[in-house]
C-alpha cells in the first residue's frame, strides 16, 4: 500500500485509463489530465476515491506547475494515434508533449517518468528486434510519404522516445523510462467512459473492422493485452535504479495474423460469426515474414491473443 500521487496524462486513453485503474487498485492517487469537454464530462461522471483529474489542454505549451504539485511520478501516455492528426499536430504533441513537461517534472521534483513508446520505434526490418535498436527515418523519407500516416505516427513516437532517454542522460536525478508495446488490444477501462464512435474505439478500431468486413489494416501483427501494458508502466515505475542502458522494455505477448484473429473471432464470438470477415490467400498479410519482437526482458505474464481479441 501507498499514498504516492502519480500523474498521468491523456487519462481517458486506452492504455492510460488502464494504468489509472491498476494503480488505484494497488493504493497509490491519481492525478489524470484531460482536455477541455473531455476534462468536463470527467469531473461531472468519474467519481472514485483517489482519483482526481486537472485540465491540461496542450500538453505542447501547457505549464503543469499546478498539475505537478506533490506528485512523487510521472505517467507520460498523452498522444494520438497513427492517422488521428496531421503531421505537424502529431509532432508537436508527441515530442513537444515530452520535452515540455520533462523539465517542469524535475523542477517540480519528480523522481521519475515512465512514458509509452511505440513498436514503430524499432526499425521495421529486420528478423529480430530488441531494445538497442532505433527505427532512422529521414526528412527525406518523410516528404516521400505524405500521406502515410504510420510514417508519421513512428518517427513522431521514435524522436519522442529518444528526447524522453536523451534528457534523462542529463538530468540523472530524473529516472526516465520507456515502455515499448505491440499492437494493443483488450477490454475498456471499468472507471472511465466506454467509447460512444468508432474512432473513439483506438487500436480496437481493427477488431471493429474485422467483425464488420471493413478494411484490414497493413501492419507487423504484434500483439498485446492493454491489461499487461499498463502493468509493464507500473512494474517501471516500481524499479528502482536500472541502468542508463536498460530504460527501454519491449512489452509484446505474440505474432498474430489477423487472418488469424479473424478465424478466432468466428469460434468465439459465433453471434457475429456471418459479419466477420473472410481472409482468403495473402489478404491482411504482410509481403514477408514478420521480424520478431523481442520482450524477453518482460514476457513471464502477458495475456495470449485470444483473450485480448475476445474481451474487446
Amino acid at each position: 500500500m501507498t499514498s504516492k500521487l502519480v500523474l498521468i496524462t491523456g487519462v481517458t486513453g486506452f492504455i492510460a485509463s488502464h494504468i489509472a485503474d491498476q494503480l488505484l487498485e494497488r493504493g497509490y492517487r491519481v492525478r489524470g489530465t484531460a482536455r477541455g469537454s473531455k476534462y468536463d464530462t470527467l469531473v461531472a461522471t468519474v467519481h472514485r476515491p483517489g482519483l482526481e483529474f486537472v485540465r491540461i489542454n496542450d500538453v505542447a505549451t501547457a505549464d503543469f506547475s499546478e498539475a505537478l504539485k506533490g506528485v512523487d511520478a510521472v505517467m507520460h501516455i498523452a498522444s494520438p494515434l497513427a492517422g488521428r492528426k496531421d503531421r505537424e499536430e502529431t509532432f508537436r504533441t508527441a515530442i513537444q508533449g515530452t520535452t515540455n513537461i520533462l523539465p517542469q517534472a524535475v523542477k517540480a521534483g519528480v523522481k521519475k517518468v515512465v512514458a509509452t513508446s511505440s513498436f514503430g520505434a524499432p526499425p521495421q526490418s529486420g528478423d529480430h528486434l530488441t531494445e538497442e535498436d532505433w527505427g532512422e527515418v529521414t526528412e527525406e523519407e518523410l516528404e516521400q510519404n505524405p500521406d502515410g500516416p504510420y510514417y508519421t505516427y513512428f518517427t513522431a513516437k521514435a524522436r519522442a522516445e529518444k528526447a524522453l532517454l536523451d534528457f534523462g542522460k542529463v538530468h540523472p536525478e530524473l529516472e526516465v523510462v520507456s515502455i515499448i508495446p505491440g499492437y494493443v488490444l483488450g477490454p475498456y477501462s471499468r472507471t472511465f467512459p466506454l467509447p460512444t464512435t468508432v474512432p473513439a474505439l483506438g487500436t480496437n478500431e481493427d477488431v471493429n473492422r474485422l467483425i464488420n468486413k471493413g478494411d484490414i489494416p497493413f501492419a507487423p501483427n504484434w500483439f498485446v493485452d492493454v491489461r499487461d501494458v499498463a502493468k509493464a508502466h507500473i512494474l517501471a515505475l516500481e524499479a528502482e535504479n536500472l541502468p542508463l542502458d536498460k530504460r527501454r522494455f519491449i512489452i509484446n505477448a505474440q505474432t498474430y495474423t489477423w487472418k488469424q484473429a479473424a478465424e478466432h473471432l468466428k469460434k468465439a464470438k459465433p453471434e457475429v460469426r456471418d459479419r466477420i470477415v473472410s481472409l482468403d490467400g495473402d489478404v491482411g498479410s504482410l509481403p514477408g515474414p514478420s521480424s520478431h519482437l523481442d520482450s524477453t526482458r518482460r514476457r513471464r505474464f502477458w495475456r495470449m491473443f485470444e483473450e485480448a481479441v475476445t474481451t474487446y
